[in-house]
């Protein structure tokens, strides 16, 4: 049987909507090669020493920024956005020959995923979990739908600089509450966590976690220097990252990668429809279900149609849309 998403306030499971105001999220990334580069260095880390991934499906991944990189590491990648901005803008600079089998593009709910348990091998979280208020609900959900093997990065609310400015501020006892600290704005708030409540709430979840790398070390310094020094400090920043990737672990760096390993791993439960799309698409449907009720799906060229509940889920252009509602 499938595992069922635990009943929430819908209020603590709504998503960041990068669509409105037409916001691009590609601006966000203007300027900031130096966060960009810190992130993909670790990605290059870790896929020296593992595994080739059949299934690896990038939940949260916006418009694509690390794809060519996972499509170097697996036969199939699965993009998942809720923003239909960030999908066109994948689709567009990542399929300008259209599906071919290596890459999916699906917008769905990090809260009601419409993929079976076991779906994929390999998971890739990456700049999301700040957006997710039901912390618990999320990591359930994300998790389940991946086999044995799984990044994530989690956002500290204890690294340097907080604890400085806390220190700063005579709170001594910075980081002392294990639950998410929100910051932001009301109208748009962020979460930060504490590490270890993340890590005991993933071996709840039969997770083995390993904090791979801190990262982000010094994410604000080409903010801090003046625009004609950036250049030549740029390789002695890269040099100090690269050490307080290793050194910083579990303290320093806004950004904490986990590597979580499945202490038993979970076999996909893949049920191949009545009905399948054509084209390739057929190869991913097997391992689909409907994110309301996780009923079986038919599939036409253009929809897929739960046969339980009879939810219809749409496509538009490489893009089918599993949102509920």
């Amino acid at each position: 049987m499938q595992s069922q998403l635990p009943a929430t306030d819908e209020t603590r499971t709504q998503v960041a909507n990068y669509d409105e105001d037409q916001y691009d999220y590609r601006d966000f990334w203007a300027g900031r090669d130096y966060e960009h580069w810190a992130e993909t260095r670790v990605l290059r880390r870790l896929f020296t020493r593992t595994p080739r991934a059949e299934w690896l499906v990038d939940l949260g991944g916006g418009f694509g920024r690390h794809i060519p990189l996972y499509q170097a590491h697996a036969a199939h990648v699965v993009l998942v956005d809720y923003s239909w901005t960030n999908l066109a803008n994948a689709e567009r600079a990542l399929m300008p020959h259209g599906a071919d089998g290596s890459l999916f593009l699906i917008r769905g709910n990090l809260y009601h995923l419409p993929f079976r348990d076991g779906a994929f091998d390999l998971g890739m979280t990456t700049r999301v979990i700040h957006h997710l208020k039901a912390i618990d609900e999320a990591l359930d959900e994300m998790g389940r739908t991946i086999g044995s093997r799984w990044l994530l990065d989690v956002p500290i609310k204890t690294h340097l600089l907080a604890r400085a400015r806390g220190l700063a501020h005579g709170r001594v006892r910075v980081g002392r509450d294990r639950g998410p600290n929100a910051i932001g704005t009301a109208d748009t708030p962020f979460y930060n966590f504490h590490l270890g409540a993340i890590r005991e709430r993933l071996r709840q979840l039969g997770w083995s976690s390993t904090i791979f790398a801190s990262v982000n070390n010094f994410r604000r310094w080409e903010r801090a220097v003046p625009g004609r020094l950036a250049r030549p400090l740029r390789p002695v920043v890269h040099g100090l990252e690269m050490a307080a990737q290793r050194v910083g672990r579990g303290w320093w760096g806004p950004a904490q990668f986990l590597w979580l390993v499945r202490t038993s791993p979970l076999a996909a439960r893949v049920a191949v429809p009545t009905a399948l799309p054509a084209g390739p698409m057929a190869l991913l449907a097997p391992r689909m279900m409907c994110p309301a009720c996780h009923g079986d799906l038919e599939w036409s060229a253009d929809a897929a149609r739960c046969v339980a509940c009879q939810g219809t889920y749409g496509r538009k252009g490489a893009i089918w849309d599993f949102v509920v509602g």
